[in-house]
């Protein structure tokens, strides 16, 4: 599939149309996550998308996918609900929403095949995208990775608590862990420097669910009570291929 890029030069955010499309390209041919729909062309095949802003230094934007606005005003720390879009080649702009001109920050065409649910994620000074894997978890598990959304977090290790392996080691920014399957339940979460060991970050209590896929982002910055590190979580139940999205 011919990919089409589109670089706009904003500051700060040139060279994040590279990321997106590489994320998004190693996705596609990745061993799990993106099917291949039987029919690309079948525009009733549902393909959504969750959009995260996770970019502390950036205000309101919009975003605009394959030219039809589908969020407004959205700020730092909000997390749109699903959103219905086109498969195919989808174009993604994102814009700064102020009174005036509303100068692009992100502008990319990259490939979306039918039947996935994507999630893109604003960060500092990336616009990251992934590709939830839905496939049915054994033994009504749940299929956990981390997302190392923070700019201000050197490479970190990411445990919970009962399990014997770290879920995320010497982990960059802009850096996906493979995923990890555990058992349903509540867990206690430490994200530690991977250099020195120091927790920088507890998240005591999060509930994962049975048959359900989690990609929890790490955002926020030290010492900034507007924007304090966080595990975002981004969720996505599993279903059979050919089940109709919930």
């Amino acid at each position: 599939m011919q990919n089409t890029i589109r670089s706009v030069r904003v500051g700060r955010h040139v060279g994040m149309v590279v990321l997106l499309v590489a994320t998004m390209v190693a996705s596609v041919v990745g061993p799990v996550a993106v099917q291949p729909a039987a029919a690309q062309d079948d525009l009733s095949i549902q393909t959504r998308v969750q959009v995260l802003h996770a970019d502390p230094a950036l205000d309101k934007v919009e975003v605009h996918i394959n030219y039809d606005e589908v969020l407004d005003e959205f700020t730092y720390g909000e997390q749109s609900d699903w959103i219905d879009f086109q498969p195919g080649g989808a174009r993604v702009t994102i814009t700064a929403d102020r009174a005036g001109f509303n100068y692009a920050v992100f502008d990319a065409v990259y490939p979306a095949p039918a039947d996935n649910d994507y999630y893109l994620i604003i960060t500092d000074p990336l616009v990251m995208g992934g590709v939830f894997d839905t496939n049915p978890i054994p033994d009504r598990g749940a299929r956990v990775r981390i997302v190392q959304a923070s700019v201000a977090l050197p490479a970190v290790t990411v445990t919970a608590k009962g399990e014997p392996n770290a879920l995320a080691r010497q982990l960059p920014y802009a850096a996906t862990s493979v995923y990890t399957v555990v058992p349903a339940g509540t867990y206690d979460f430490d994200v530690a420097l991977a250099d020195s060991g120091e927790v920088a970050l507890t998240v005591p209590g999060m509930v994962l669910e049975g048959n359900t896929t989690y990609d929890l982002v790490l955002m926020g910055q030290p010492g900034d009570e507007d924007h304090p590190r966080e595990h975002r979580p981004l969720s996505d139940t599993t279903r059979e291929r050919g089940t109709p999205t919930p």
